[in-house]
């Protein structure tokens, strides 16, 4: 018997993918050191069936304890970076969604929810004081982006964050959103959104969503080709379900870190951090250069 494969059509004009269903979204909920955070997802259906998710359990504890990495390493030491992390995987999935019949998957969301315990820091910082958590977000970004430099273009840095910084009010503690974006001659072409907030003193809660689309070109020309906002839709239902009840002791440790402050909240504006030592002169002749 001869197996002829089936050859997917390639989509003409803008395609409008389809995704999940955020109506059947399950709902996970998991408690750490009594603290229990809630929030809802429909379930892993990935482009790659090799593509494995995993999701919380329901409670940890000291019999079975959320296993914390230290990926801190010889090259962080050669760049000038310091240790400060400690990150645990607690939830993976993937989205596929898929262009009109025969087109198949056309573009895919994925959503990294980790924990990220604080390390080597002063004895009583506080992630509840939003200077704290400013000051936090600003050095984990600088941890995972600030050596990406570009060595073709002068030593412009490549990625920019964060952008479009946003606080968020609908949870009992300061949480922010924000954008990763690279240049446009990078090969990274997702803008990653990123959501930060914390659920102890030295423990902060990291969700990080790549709506990603299967071609190797400009954003430009992928936002004429495939419509992002049906995976931008499905990210917006993801946070905004999110729930978070703080166990009495991380409660006694927010009401201490904001003790006497008249204004608690976080800063409005949040500039993108400068990683490279080019101007913004010399960038624009380097970028008019290519």
């Amino acid at each position: 018997m001869l197996n002829v494969a089936l050859k997917l059509r390639e989509p003409k004009g803008l395609v409008t993918p389809v995704g999940p269903s955020f109506k059947w979204a399950r709902t996970l909920k998991s408690e750490y050191e009594g603290t229990e955070i809630t929030f809802k997802a429909p379930r892993h259906r990935p482009k790659r069936s090799n593509d494995k998710g995993y999701v919380p359990l329901r409670r940890y504890s000291e019999d079975r304890p959320l296993p914390f990495r230290n990926h801190y390493s010889e090259e962080d030491t050669a760049r000038g970076l310091p240790d400060h992390w400690r990150e645990a995987d607690f939830f993976y999935h993937s989205w596929a969604f898929n262009g009109p019949w025969f087109t198949g998957a056309v573009g895919e969301l994925d959503l990294s929810f980790q924990l990220v315990k604080v390390v080597n820091y002063p004895k009583d910082i506080s992630l509840f004081h939003p200077r704290a958590l400013e000051q936090v977000i600003g050095d984990y970004l600088t941890n995972l982006y600030s050596h990406h430099i570009s060595s073709t273009r002068g030593g412009i840095q490549i990625f920019h964050a964060p952008v479009n910084w946003q606080p968020l009010s609908h949870l009992p503690v300061n949480a922010a959103r924000m954008e990763v974006v690279s240049e446009d001659f990078s090969p990274h072409r997702t803008i990653k959104r990123i959501v930060f907030f914390p659920i102890a003193n030295d423990l902060m809660s990291v969700l990080i969503f790549w709506p990603g689309r299967f071609k190797n070109l400009p954003r430009s020309e992928l936002d004429k080709r495939v419509n992002e906002a049906p995976m931008l839709e499905l990210m917006e239902n993801i946070i905004a379900s999110v729930q978070l009840t703080l166990s009495p002791k991380a409660q006694a440790q927010q009401q201490a870190a904001l003790a006497g402050m008249n204004d608690t909240s976080l800063v409005k504006e949040y500039p993108p951090l400068k990683w490279d030592k080019v101007s913004a002169e010399e960038k624009q002749k380097i970028l008019a250069g290519e």
